[in-house]
This record gives structure tokens, C-alpha cells and sequence, in this order.
């Protein structure tokens, strides 16, 4: 039986499946160290296109989706593993299996057994455009998002971000550090990277023009930190994951 160190008590995966399950706009899942699905409720079983859990049972994100769409959300898995720490209401990017991409509130959390081991992690995830409520708490910063979706591939500075939310960069950067669990700059870099990982796959552009084309002006900036975040460098990722792209390549 496996336990969820939430807040140090142990809690039943059936009965928080149970809990989640009531919910309609809510993704839950529970994964094991490798990967691999060990539970989710409905929601997120038709999300994946399945009828029953005893269909995804053993699966990984792996067998529903090309490895260029979910890469870093692996890798955040693994962080969360490995350091024991939760990663808390996360605003980002999430792709979608036609390629396009919705934003997601993600929260994910060590799953540890009984004797204090991580066995795996568990998660949940609600679409933006599906719950209202889950992106109450963001609305205050709901102009900063839609002005760095418009701008990302410009120049912007945190001063321009703060006059977009009518506060002072002090007030601006403590609020936002508040909302989304990060800086303005590394909400900014990740948003960036994100989009050059779906370019990387769905075009031909060089990777000196996909960096431009994001935003980052300073070639080996945008090479470190796409190693950082995605764990390779972008020439390895795109020969690693473009083979699985689809005949037709997809403009973002």
C-alpha cells in the first residue's frame, strides 16, 4: 500500500482517486518510479483516450504521446523524485496530442511507501480553460501572461511587466513570485523554451533562428538554459525526438 507524505500522514491512493474522481475539472494520476501509471482518475483516463484504468495501468506517458511533448514534464518528475521535494501550482504550457498548446495549473508530489521511500509521485493538473475557478487565484496577473503570449519572442523587461499589472517592480515581482512559484525572468525563460522545444520538432529552422525567434538574443544563453530545463542541448534533442514528428510540420 503506498502513502503520500502531503502532510506527513498516510493517506490511501483509493481514497484519494475516490476524492479526485468527484471533481470534473481536475487530472489525477499516480505514476511509479519508472514512469509507469499506477492509477488516475477518469478524467485523466479520457484525456488519454481510454475507457478503463486497467487499460493504463503499466503504460507511461510514453505510449499516448511523442517523446518531444512530454521530455520535461519527465524531467520535473524525476526532480521531484530525486529531491523529495513537491512542485506547487505550476502555470505552464502543456501540449496537447495534436501538437497545440493550453495552459495548466500542475502540482506534483513524492509518493512515498510506508517506510519513507519514494515510490513513485502522484499529480494533478487542471486546464485553464476548463476550470475558471483554478485560475482564480492567477487572474490578478492574467494581463502579464497574455502580454509575454503576444511579446515572447521581443525583448521584455520586468519594469514593461509591471506597468502591464499596474504595480511597481517591488510590488510586481513579489506578487508574482506569490501567484506562480517563480521569478517573472525564469517564467519568461521557461514559457521561451517551451515554445523553441515545438519548434525544434515541427520545423526546419536553424537553431540559431529558433532562438531568435523565442527571444533569446544571446546564442549560448539560449543553449544553456534549454540543457538545463530540457536536458540536452537542442541539436541532440531534435535528432532525438523529430523523428516522430508528423508528415506535415506544425507553425506554432
Amino acid at each position: 500500500m503506498f502513502s503520500s507524505d502531503l502532510s506527513r500522514q498516510s493517506l490511501d491512493p483509493a481514497s484519494i482517486l475516490a476524492l479526485l474522481s468527484a471533481l470534473d475539472d481536475v487530472y489525477f494520476f499516480m505514476k511509479d518510479r519508472e514512469g509507469r501509471f499506477i492509477g488516475a482518475n477518469q478524467l485523466q483516463i479520457e484525456k488519454l483516450g481510454l475507457q478503463s484504468e486497467e487499460a493504463l495501468i503499466g503504460k507511461t506517458d510514453f505510449d499516448f504521446f511523442p517523446s518531444y511533448m512530454i521530455a520535461h514534464y519527465a524531467a520535473d518528475d524525476r526532480r521531484v523524485m530525486e529531491s523529495g521535494e513537491p512542485m506547487l501550482q505550476r502555470v505552464e504550457l502543456v501540449a496537447n496530442a495534436d501538437g497545440s498548446l493550453n495552459w495548466h495549473i500542475t502540482s506534483k508530489f513524492p509518493l512515498m511507501d510506508r517506510a519513507g521511500r519514494c515510490v513513485g509521485i502522484l499529480g494533478y493538473m487542471r486546464d485553464i480553460e476548463r476550470s475558471e475557478d483554478a485560475w482564480q487565484p492567477f487572474r490578478r496577473m492574467n494581463a502579464v501572461v497574455e502580454y509575454i503570449s503576444a511579446h515572447y519572442s521581443e525583448t521584455i523587461r520586468i519594469d514593461e511587466l509591471a506597468r502591464v499589472a499596474n504595480l511597481s517592480v517591488s510590488q510586481f515581482e513579489r506578487r508574482f513570485g506569490m501567484v506562480f512559484q517563480q521569478t517573472p525572468s525564469r517564467f519568461l525563460i521557461r514559457y521561451r523554451l517551451t515554445r523553441a522545444s515545438q519548434l525544434l520538432v515541427h520545423t526546419d529552422d536553424t537553431i540559431s533562428q529558433i532562438a531568435l525567434e523565442v527571444g533569446f538574443y544571446d546564442h549560448s544563453h539560449f543553449i544553456r538554459e534549454f540543457r538545463k530545463l530540457f536536458g540536452s542541448p537542442p541539436g541532440r534533442y531534435r535528432a532525438a525526438h523529430k523523428k516522430n514528428d508528423p508528415p506535415n510540420p506544425l507553425r506554432l
